[in-house]
């Protein structure tokens, strides 16, 4: 689908600036034709310069005052130059042009009485711009052929359009719309910083294209208050380096489909050419302002100035050539992000037991450094040393971390004093990259602290923190180790008795009474390892802790000794307290708590040994008192137990 239909017509007049001729053999050429081709040429070169590059001072037109000869008056001087009015037009002075400040007001206040008393300040000054305007004017009369009873004038015209240019003395400040909104959006963008890693949720794209947009209602604000009204909680506007380019595409997009076009001049109309012979206004060019004091009472017939200012030029539109435009790809680019600086050193500065004697230097240079032999060290009392210098773990005489020492006297002696390390630029090697002096001149680094000659690192003085060492911990709690049975083995009538005499309460009665309501153990041969059968009687009728084991005698020889190891198995041995609750042996030595020998409580058994020594030769063995009660193990429980008469 193409657009063929126009909103508006883009011609004012019978020719238009998007036609030229289509010259063809036999075609008969009059004045539209050659109108029609100067048309062409002259708008499409106009729009070239006006759209593309923009107006203002592109060469010469300076301004300058001077107090006139022979008279209280001032004279303003501009000299040859070019320049490009607003419709895209140049103006091409080639011989310098003057004018006297008060003869000119002397006319506008006889042309217009009370002029200067509506623009007069409070200090009774006066202020005119200086403008530069395009003007034509017609040239060279040639005659025609003339009608009947014509006179000559009337057969004589200008065969000739000159093009000119008026500079003029106004009251009114030329309006730059475009001039200013350009620089505007330029300081916008300035304030834009390129972040690698910025995630995308925190671009600032949107406030960006808002503030490009706003810069429509600001054209009119004049050249004062260029730079953007920012965030002060956020220092600069922020965008992704990921996605930097299409943001900024998007940007320039809406700069130049919905602000440009909004500001004036407009770019797509004609320019208004005017009377011949005069200069277009809306299209004129500031080249100065003048700040004068008239004589009070003005005289417009002996007009007098008693005073005058230099020109200001300040807010002067101009051209950049587009020769110098690329050369200034040298300063990075507008755009261009300076680069963090970069601290060069960290230090840590230890006193001895003399004084300032060792300072650790950590180097953040990629690559290590190099350096001399000796560096100058400065601290905030005035004195200078020399530091010995020394690398830990160098290659090839360069590291990142370096340890400076200074002389064993004389250095001050004070618990944060602060010093500076003075690395000369020339001497300190960057591993692989020259001297610290080509990093500093590098485009993307930028180092703290770097003068033309040195850089210098800062650090302050401390003593060593002495960390006492801890105190031993306190000894552990401890309980006595308590003998957990008592064995006595005797023969009798040719059995092994063995009385087990069992300690549950060694430190006293703990609460309740304990009594072992049925013990349960193995029995062992310890010279041979072999397990032996046993029966086992009690408790005593005089205690619930006295048992009796017999068993035959191991060997046929009755009168040999005999060795032997119980093992007392811990979650099976019964124990019952004086409320009749009973429990077993591993829970009463966790409660009571009790530290018996033999006990083992990973295998959770407590080991008791027995000798029997065997009879004498010739003596008879002994023969014990039976216990009232026998327990069948393991078939029914224990009697209630009698408590032992104190």
């Amino acid at each position: 689908m193409t657009i063929t239909d126009c909103c508006v017509s883009p011609s004012t007049g019978t020719l238009s600036p998007d036609l030229r001729v289509n010259y063809a053999y036999g075609m008969v050429l009059g004045l539209d034709e050659f109108l029609q081709e100067q048309l062409h040429r002259l708008t499409h070169g106009w729009l070239h310069d006006r759209a593309l590059h923009g107006y203002g001072t592109a060469s010469g037109l300076a301004v300058t005052v001077e107090p006139t000869d022979g008279a209280a008056d001032f004279t303003v001087h501009v000299g040859t130059g070019i320049a490009v009015d607003q419709w895209g037009r140049e103006i091409v002075i080639r011989c310098d042009q003057c004018a006297r400040i008060g003869a000119w007001l002397g006319v506008q206040e006889q042309v217009d009485p009370g002029v200067i008393g509506r623009h007069l300040g409070p200090s009774g000054e006066l202020t005119v711009y200086v403008t530069a305007s395009y003007a034509e004017c017609l040239d060279a009369l040639v005659p025609v052929p003339g009608q009947p009873c014509s006179s000559s004038e009337q057969s004589m015209v200008p065969s000739r359009i000159r093009d000119a240019w008026d500079i003029d003395l106004t009251w009114d400040r030329p309006a730059s719309v475009r001039w200013d909104s350009d620089r505007r959006l330029a300081r916008l963008l300035a304030g834009v910083q390129v972040v690698t890693g910025l995630s995308p949720t925190d671009s600032d794209e949107e406030v960006i294209t808002a503030a490009v947009l706003d810069l429509v209602d600001r054209a009119a604000d004049g050249p004062d208050d260029l730079d953007p009204e920012l965030d002060p909680s956020t220092p600069a506007w922020r965008l992704p380096a990921e996605e930097a380019a299409d943001a900024l595409d998007r940007i320039f997009t809406v700069w130049v489909t919905r602000v440009r076009p909004e500001l004036s001049l407009d770019l797509v109309d004609l320019p208004a050419t005017g009377d011949p012979g005069g200069a277009d206004p809306s299209a004129a060019i500031l080249l100065a302002a003048i700040t004068f004091v008239p004589a009070a009472p003005f005289d417009p017939a002996a007009p007098e100035i008693v005073a005058c200012d230099a020109p200001d030029e300040s807010g002067r539109p101009y051209l950049l050539g587009t020769q110098l435009v690329q050369e200034l790809r040298h300063l990075g680019g507008s755009a261009a992000i300076a680069p963090d600086p970069t601290t060069v050193a960290t230090l840590t500065a230890t006193l001895g037991e003399s004084g300032l004697t060792v300072v650790d230097a950590w180097f953040h240079v990629e690559g290590g450094v190099g350096l001399p032999d000796t560096v100058t060290v400065t601290d905030e009392d005035g004195g200078t040393w020399d530091f010995t210098t020394a690398a830990s773990s160098p290659v090839a005489g360069i590291s990142d971390r370096w340890t400076l020492t200074g002389p064993d006297q004389g250095v001050a002696d004070r618990e944060g004093l602060q010093i500076a390390v003075h690395l000369p630029l020339d001497l300190v090697e960057v591993g692989g990259t020259g001297t610290l002096r080509d990093l500093a001149e590098a485009a993307d680094t930028a180092l703290v602290d770097c003068t033309d000659t040195e850089v210098v690192a800062y650090g302050i003085v401390r003593r060593p923190v002495v960390i006492p060492d801890p105190p031993p911990p306190p000894p552990a709690e401890t309980v006595p180790s308590t003998e957990f049975v008592t064995l006595l083995s005797e023969y009798n009538d040719g059995l092994l008795w063995t009385e087990l005499w069992f300690h549950l309460q060694p430190r006293g009665r703990i609460g309740e009474t304990a009594v072992a309501a049925l013990p349960v153990f193995r029995v062992f041969d310890d010279t041979t390892g072999d397990e032996l059968k046993v029966q086992l009687t009690g408790p005593s009728p005089w205690t619930g802790n006295v048992w009796r084991m017999t068993q035959e005698a191991p060997y046929d020889d009755d009168r040999r000794p005999v060795y032997l190891r119980l093992v007392f198995l811990a979650d099976r041995f019964t124990v019952r307290l004086d409320s009749g609750d009973e429990l077993s042996l591993q829970d009463w030595i966790a409660k009571a708590p009790a530290n018996f020998e033999g006990w083992d409580p990973e295998a959770n058994e407590v080991v008791a040994f027995v000798r029997n020594p065997g009879a004498v030769e010739g003596a008879p063995l002994p023969t014990l008192t039976p216990f009232d009660k026998v327990v069948d193990r393991g078939t029914r429980r224990l009697s209630p137990l009698r408590r032992n008469p104190r």
